[in-house]
C-alpha cells in the first residue's frame, strides 16, 4: 500500500503498543495520550501490558485502545532466571501478534523494546523504538538496534546518548500532552474548592511536585528547600502529587516521616491522584526536582500548558523545554538551596513570573500538544508500514 493512497481508501492499520512498567509514570502517561489522540480512521490501537496496575489498564481501555494482558519482566538484571522470563514474555508477545495480525509494533520504553525485539525476530511485521529513557545498556543497544524500523527519542539529548545523530532511522518527537482540553473544562471555582479542601488560604503560594516519591526524583531537596522558604514566608506552602509505593528507591514512607518529625505543616502529601489537571491548576509554581538525567519531563509540558510557572533541575532533555528565565528556571541537580533562591525569585518577581509563563504556554502549545505530536509519529508509522509491505 502507498502512503501517497487516499486515508479514506484505507482500512484502519493495527498498532499494537508494547508497555512492561509495573506502576504509573511519564512514559505511560505519554502513551495514554497518544493512544487517545490516534487517528482511528487509518490506526486501530492495541496495548499489551501487565495487569500489575489495574488503573492503568483501565486508562489505556479509557483512551481507547484493545488491552491485553501480558506478563511481562522487570528486567533489573540479565541474571539467568531473567532472561528465561523475557524469553517466555518474547514467545507470548509473538504469539499475540500473530492472533492480531497487526501491522506494526511500537515498544514504549527501552525495556519493552527488549522482549518486542526478540518476539519479532524472522517476522515480517515492522518495530518501533519509542526511546524514553537512558536503561537502554550501550553494548545491547548496539546489538539490538538494527532490528527498529524506527527510533523515537523524546529529546535530542536521548538521541545523542543512543548516538543517533548521523542514522535516519532516528527522529526527535517531544513528549505531547493532550491536557489541555482537560484543563479548559476546569471552572475556577473547582480550583478553589481543592485548593481549601488541602487546607490552603486563598493567599497561600502553592508549591506543587507532580511524580513519582523515589530517590531519583529529588523531593526530599524540595522538601528541604521549602522549610527554608516557609521560614521565611509562612504563605508558601507544598503539596506533594504521587507515590512510591511498590517502587525501586520508595522514599515515600521516609520522606511522611521527615515532614511529621520535623512538625513540617506546610508540606501536604496528597498520593497517588487521577485528576492531573486540577492538580496543577492547584498549583502556583511547579518544580521539577530530578536528580538524574530526565529525558524529557512530562510533568513540565503539563504545567505550562496549565500556565503555571515552573523551576526545574538542569539533567537530560529538560533544557531543552526548560530555557533559564525565558521558559522557566533551571537550577542544578540535588542543590535544595539553588532550588529555594529560584522558587524565592518567582515569587518576589511577579513580572517575571508572568513573562515565564506566557512564553512557556505558547512554546508547549506549538510544539507539545499531542494533536502535534501524534501527527508527527503517525507520519513515520505510516511510511514504516508501507515499507514493510503489510
Amino acid at each position: 500500500m502507498s502512503v501517497n493512497e487516499p486515508i479514506e481508501s484505507r482500512v484502519p492499520r493495527r498498532i499494537l503498543f508494547v508497555d512492561h512498567t509495573p506502576f504509573v509514570g511519564g512514559a505511560e502517561l505519554a502513551l495514554v495520550h497518544h493512544v487517545r489522540a490516534l487517528d482511528r480512521s487509518r490506526f486501530r490501537p492495541l496495548v499489551a501490558c501487565t495487569d500489575a496496575v489495574p488503573s492503568l489498564v483501565e486508562m489505556y481501555r479509557a483512551a481507547g485502545a484493545e488491552v491485553h494482558i501480558v506478563a511481562l519482566p522487570r528486567l533489573r538484571s540479565f541474571h539467568p532466571r531473567s532472561v528465561l522470563r523475557a524469553l517466555r514474555a518474547a514467545r507470548a508477545l509473538r504469539a499475540l501478534v500473530r492472533r492480531l495480525d497487526v501491522d506494526l509494533v511500537v515498544a514504549n520504553t527501552s525495556r519493552a523494546a527488549y522482549v518486542a525485539t526478540a518476539a519479532l525476530m524472522g517476522a515480517r511485521v515492522p518495530l518501533v523504538w519509542w526511546l524514553r529513557d537512558f536503561l537502554f545498556g550501550r553494548r545491547l543497544f548496539r546489538a539490538c538496534h538494527r532490528t527498529a524500523a524506527r527510533i523515537f527519542c523524546v529529546s535530542d539529548d536521548i538521541r545523542r546518548f543512543y548516538g543517533g545523530a548521523a542514522d535516519s532511522r532516528f527522529c526527535v518527537i517531544y513528549v505531547g500532552s493532550g491536557m489541555d482540553e482537560q484543563l479548559a473544562r476546569l471552572s475556577a471555582w473547582e480550583v478553589r474548592a481543592e485548593r481549601e479542601r488541602w487546607g490552603f488560604a486563598s493567599d497561600d503560594i502553592v508549591i506543587g511536585f507532580m511524580g513519582r516519591l523515589v530517590e531519583e526524583k529529588g523531593a526530599e531537596d524540595l522538601i528541604v528547600a521549602m522549610s527554608a522558604l516557609n521560614a521565611r514566608d509562612a504563605r508558601l506552602k507544598l503539596l506533594l502529587v504521587g507515590t512510591g509505593a511498590g517502587q525501586e528507591r520508595d522514599v515515600e514512607t521516609r520522606l511522611r516521616d521527615l515532614v511529621r518529625e520535623r512538625a513540617w505543616t506546610f508540606a501536604r502529601f496528597a498520593g497517588y491522584q487521577t485528576d492531573e489537571a486540577m492538580y496543577y491548576s492547584v498549583f502556583d509554581i511547579f518544580v521539577l526536582a530530578t536528580r538524574s538525567a530526565e529525558p524529557y519531563p512530562t510533568s513540565v509540558v503539563q504545567a505550562m500548558l496549565a500556565r503555571r510557572a515552573v523551576v526545574a533541575t538542569a539533567t537530560g532533555g529538560t533544557p531543552e523545554l526548560v530555557r533559564d528565565r525565558e521558559t522557566g528556571m533551571l537550577v542544578p541537580p540535588s542543590s535544595p538551596a539553588c532550588m529555594a533562591d529560584a522558587i524565592g525569585q518567582l515569587v518576589a518577581n511577579p513580572e517575571l513570573r508572568r513573562h515565564m509563563i506566557a512564553t512557556a504556554r505558547e512554546s508547549v502549545m506549538r510544539d507539545n500538544r499531542e494533536i502535534v505530536t501524534t501527527k508527527q509519529a503517525e507520519r513515520q508509522y505510516d511510511e514504516v508500514i508501507a515499507a514493510s509491505g503489510n
